[in-house]
């Protein structure tokens, strides 16, 4: 797809994406040292501990701001159905794994399971994307 590699909006979302996820893995890997090491209490440990979650809101803003700025409506509707495929699949294994612990003690995962999912989300809906051209071209 060479409307994808050569619209600014593309090159734009990979000049915010990739700091953004290079600070997110700093902070990551930061956050407990910082923890253990101040013995952080109240809200200097709440602070602390929110630092990670900053750059995954980031992302989602960047991932609006490239449906805002592509040029190309058919790239654009691509990418909303590839973000629509992604919310499902988080959203229904978020619900489904949320019941299982609920009512067949499964294990306990961390809220921030789900945006990891949504991300998981984003390899299938691009899939479904391939499949559906795919199709569409054969027809």
């Amino acid at each position: 797809m060479k409307a994808v590699r050569t619209d600014p909006a593309f090159r734009a979302y990979l000049r915010r994406f990739f700091p953004t996820m290079a600070l997110y893995v700093i902070l990551v890997w930061a956050s407990p040292f910082a923890i253990e090491s101040t013995g952080a209490t109240g809200p200097l440990l709440w602070g602390i501990a929110i630092l990670p979650a900053l750059p995954l809101m980031a992302v989602f803003w960047i991932i609006g701001r490239l449906l805002i700025e592509l040029r190309d409506e058919y790239i654009r509707m691509l990418q909303i159905r590839q973000a629509l495929v992604a919310t499902g699949f988080a959203m229904s294994a978020a619900s489904a794994w949320g019941f299982l612990e609920v009512y067949a003690h499964a294990p306990h995962l961390p809220l921030f399971t789900v945006p990891i999912l949504w991300f998981a989300g984003l390899l299938i809906g691009s899939i479904v994307n391939v499949v559906l051209e795919r199709q569409a071209s054969d027809a």
